[in-house]
């Protein structure tokens, strides 16, 4: 007779536990300025961002881009009278919604987009 408090193999499906994140997300509706090279060609085009992280943020692009490509982000944070332009890498793609992840910010734009953050937070 099994133990009571003993775990099925039933209670261990794959892939039923997502991992958690490194950052808290916080919704926003941004425009984004995109400039990547595709195909060897430098490509220019906008997208939105759909919410931001102290680590990244999701983009809706109009046209698909592969992980592993690197972008040139340029956007205004929320509460904020400056453009920040800060490069980010595809981490993953789900159709025309990218994972971006920042890619060496400077601390004052880490400061910037920390300060976004923690409003955001406030707020929501």
């Amino acid at each position: 007779m099994a133990d009571e408090n003993q775990n099925s193999l039933d209670d261990f499906k794959v892939g039923t536990v997502r991992p958690k994140r490194r950052w808290a997300r916080h919704d926003v509706k941004l425009a984004v300025n995109i400039t990547t090279m595709i195909g060897g060609e430098r490509s220019t085009f906008n997208g939105h961002a759909c919410d931001i992280s102290m680590g990244g943020l999701r983009l809706f692009l109009t046209r698909t881009v592969e992980p592993g490509i690197g972008l040139q982000m340029e956007f205004m944070l929320p509460y904020s009278s400056t453009n920040l332009v800060v490069r980010g890498v595809v981490r993953n793609r789900n159709g025309f919604t990218h994972g971006v992840e920042f890619i060496n910010p400077t601390a004052e734009q880490q400061e910037m987009i920390e300060r976004t953050c923690n409003v955001l937070r406030l707020l929501h």
